[in-house]
């Protein structure tokens, strides 16, 4: 589970460091494991890269933008299968034969992380779901 950290990993190390967090996420699953990432978009990069000077450097030497992810974890990585979806359908609507739990309350909002609600819009962005081989 990868949600709104892959630009920290990216800005921190490089693309060499995100290559590493994907391998190491691929070796540590079963076959037929999943992994679920929500990239951030390449405009958010530039608004966080000027916190550090070292963020800056390595936002400047990014070869590897958010939109390459799918075909990097496919190929050099090795996943077998990605499905994207959308942060509405990763979570089923409450029905009336069951009651949905209290919400939980917290920093990232009413719903709970992954459903923060407000300017960042973490909720909006799609996710994408990879799929170890050898099922």
């Amino acid at each position: 589970l990868c949600l709104s950290t892959s630009k920290w990993v990216h800005l921190h190390f490089g693309d060499e460091g995100l290559k590493c967090l994907f391998r190491r996420v691929h070796a540590a699953l079963r076959p037929g494991g999943l992994f679920l990432l929500e990239p951030q978009p390449w405009s958010s990069y530039r608004k966080n890269a000027g916190l550090a000077p070292h963020l800056l450097r390595n936002y400047g030497a990014i070869q590897i933008k958010p939109p390459q992810f799918r075909e990097l974890l496919l190929g050099e990585i090795g996943f077998a299968r990605c499905e994207e979806l959308s942060a509405a359908a990763a979570v089923p609507p409450a029905t009336a034969a069951a009651p949905a739990a209290a919400p939980a309350v917290g920093a990232h909002g009413a719903r709970g992380p992954g459903f923060a609600q407000g300017a960042r819009g973490g909720a909006k962005r799609p996710l994408l779901l990879f799929r170890k081989g050898g099922v």
